[in-house]
């Protein structure tokens, strides 16, 4: 009778280890299951991670900024001292403490505006920045805003007047008309500790040069970059292809937020130029970037390298609507700077990118190296076709979610091929199938090989 009891107690627990094993195995194959393994054509299901960039904007820009606080006495109506005066009103201030520095409503034409510690410069919703064209601005670049160009500051912030509001009828406005001028900046970040930029909505005119850009100081000091900010809540439109929003040649620890943008790219992570390419040093790293979304454009999301090794860029809620692409991801290679680093520069493998939305339809902004992925008769049309106002876009129809060649997917063999690098690549999904490739990716290999050459015609004779 014992004996039977001990045979029952074994068969019991040897039950109980197979349905353990099997519960076990289940759970791996949960894990280890293909990240594109998915029913529904739309939806790549990618890859997922927990070491994940967090994006809490206390991290990243803290007010310390004195809570004292003037109305800027400007002229208005374009008048061309109002730069002056307002230089004088932020250096009094700073030196004062700092404080906040009101603009009213009014139409302002400025250039040059020298950002200094602890200034808060907060504009009216009815206030219009516009640059100063006055005097002789032929081929010149033109930058309105200036923080941390020529020596090092900290606590900076240029808002709208309720500086967190997502409305855009409480942010501030923006034109950048047509000229003469060689190419103009909104505001360009260099040597700068704990900013933030929020609360814009602006119009270009196809111009050329990004409206916010991140960039090397004077000094060439890849130390001595914008590090721990915020900008968010922006919104601009009729961007060149060439260039967008955001330009991002160095950045420690920033955060971009609700970004929008209407042609060209929203958020270009691309490193290169001002001297960044001649040493092999980090000038990116810690980029969190959620919320960001492009129509009628390019791309969302660009990454490029450029000669150097770059850091973690963190990308979360994309959308794309009726652009090329959502997502670019350019290997590394040596440009065109023979000075430059022997080196072809890539992103670390901890980078991610996900929850992407892409809608596909005709009104993107093309270019010549991206009619390849169309078809013979599709190709002969885009080529035959006018420039847009850019003069180097011209509209056509979405290709595909992401154009990436820097992956091994995409047979990128390093020092042949370009730099090649891994990024996470999760969630995608297609709202529809308007696009010129089935697939969720555009490789080098998607080219459609065995096209007639054909022609540009000369300007007037356009389609």
């Amino acid at each position: 009778m014992k004996k039977n009891n001990f045979k029952s107690i074994i068969f019991i627990l040897l039950a109980i280890n197979i349905i353990t094993s099997c519960s076990n195995k289940d759970d791996d194959t949960n894990e280890k299951e293909d990240p594109i393994s998915n029913n529904d054509p739309l939806v790549y299901v990618g890859q997922t991670t927990n070491d994940r960039l967090t994006d809490n904007e206390e991290r990243f820009y803290k007010d310390k900024i004195p809570n004292k606080e003037l109305v800027a006495t400007l002229n208005g109506n374009c008048n061309p001292l109002d730069s002056g005066i307002l230089n004088n009103e932020i250096e009094s201030l700073s030196n004062d403490g700092g404080g906040v520095i009101r603009i009213p409503k009014g139409n302002y034409c400025l250039r040059d505006i020298i950002l200094r510690s602890n200034i808060h410069l907060k504009i009216d919703p009815e206030a219009i920045i516009e640059p100063d064209l006055s005097g002789n601005i032929k081929n010149k670049n033109i930058t309105i805003f200036v923080v941390g160009e020529d020596f090092y500051l900290e606590n900076v912030s240029i808002t709208n007047l309720d500086e967190d509001n997502t409305d855009r009828s409480t942010w501030f406005q923006s034109n950048i008309p047509n000229g003469e001028y060689g190419g103009v900046k909104l505001v360009e970040f260099g040597n700068v500790k704990n900013f933030k930029l929020s609360g814009i909505t602006l119009t270009d005119s196809f111009s050329k040069f990004s409206n916010i850009v991140l960039n090397l100081p004077a000094s060439s000091k890849t130390n001595e970059v914008s590090t721990k900010g915020v900008i968010k809540n922006v919104f601009m439109t009729n961007m060149h292809v060439g260039y967008g929003v955001i330009q991002m040649q160095t950045g420690r620890s920033i955060l971009c937020k609700n970004i929008s943008g209407e042609g060209g790219i929203t958020m270009r992570v691309e490193t290169g130029a001002a001297k960044t390419n001649m040493l092999n040093e980090k000038t990116v790293d810690d980029i969190v970037v959620r919320d960001i979304t492009v129509k009628n454009g390019d791309a969302a999301m660009n990454f490029s390298p450029h000669r150097v090794d770059q850091g973690r860029v963190d990308v979360e809620r994309v959308i794309a609507t009726n652009s090329t692409h959502a997502v670019q991801i350019a290997a590394g290679f040596l440009d065109n700077n023979t000075n430059g680093v022997n080196n072809l520069g890539t992103f670390d493998s901890k980078s991610y990118i996900g929850d992407v939305t892409v809608t596909g339809g005709y009104g993107a902004q093309v270019k010549g190296k991206d009619y390849k992925y169309f078809s013979c008769d599709k190709r002969k049309e885009l080529i035959e076709k006018c420039y847009n106002p850019d003069d180097e876009s011209v509209t056509g129809t979405s290709i595909s979610a992401v154009r990436n060649n820097a992956t091994s997917n995409a047979d990128c063999a390093n020092g042949s091929d370009g730099g090649c690098y891994e990024i996470i690549i999760g969630r995608i999904t297609k709202t529809n199938e308007d696009f010129e490739l089935n697939d969720f990716f555009t490789y080098p290999s998607s080219e459609i090989k065995g096209c007639p050459k054909v022609k540009k015609p000369e300007e007037g004779n356009c389609n």
